[in-house]
């Protein structure tokens, strides 16, 4: 071995983590409009004017982020050949709001079928969460790292390197009122059904090297 890479001694890598659950304060609510027709144009302007219809409702309603998206148009063939257009595009809601977001849908289902809603943390609760769990993923590391001192006998001991890295997965606890799947086959419900949000599970992980001294 050269010089300029000498020996490491006494150097041991460690593991630790930290979970926890976070509200899920954001509701996300996606839903189509959906048309056929034999001229392709009159299939366009009817879509479009369906999704200007439904943005124009939403516009009295700031707490409520919209966006569209996946505008697809296909031929329907019968025998080989074009008998007429299928067209469709995606309406996505969210919104910490769940009882505007819910009277938004009930209005928007005249035109546009439900596809499905889910929540999640937003950014925000995210964010604090993680910053919550990484403050313990470390203290969790230093006890551990405490524990190697210890045992080997050495004096004291420095942290040379950290990776921490934090992701989350969708609780199981998050769910949708039997009323609400309801509304993704039906023409449309007369009350706001009841929703929950649930929570989410959190975690942080994290890889150091510590070398003992």
């Amino acid at each position: 071995m050269s010089d300029n890479n000498p020996p490491v001694y006494d150097q041991y890598t460690l593991q630790a983590s930290a979970e926890g659950e976070v509200a899920n304060d954001l509701m996300i609510v996606r839903l189509k409009v959906e048309h056929e027709d034999s001229d392709a144009s009159k299939l366009a302007h009817k879509v479009n004017t369906d999704m200007q219809w439904a943005l124009d409702q939403l516009k009295e309603t700031p707490s409520i982020t919209a966006k569209t998206e996946n505008y697809s148009t296909y031929p329907k063939l019968e025998q080989q050949h074009i008998a007429g257009w299928h067209s469709t595009q995606t309406l996505t809601l969210s919104g910490s709001d769940f009882d505007a977001i819910k009277a938004s849908v009930q209005i928007l289902q005249s035109k546009l079928q439900v596809l499905g809603m889910s929540f999640g943390p937003s950014d925000e609760t995210r964010r604090k969460a993680e910053d919550a769990l990484i403050n313990q993923a470390l203290e969790n590391l230093k006890h551990r790292a405490e524990l190697v001192r210890e045992n080997m006998g050495a004096a004291r001991y420095r942290i040379m390197q950290i990776n921490i890295n934090t992701g989350g997965r969708q609780a199981g606890r998050a769910r949708m009122d039997t009323e609400m799947m309801t509304m993704a086959r039906s023409a449309r419900v007369e009350t706001a059904p009841a929703v929950a949000g649930g929570e989410s599970k959190i975690s942080v992980n994290i890889n150091g090297q510590i070398q003992l001294q």
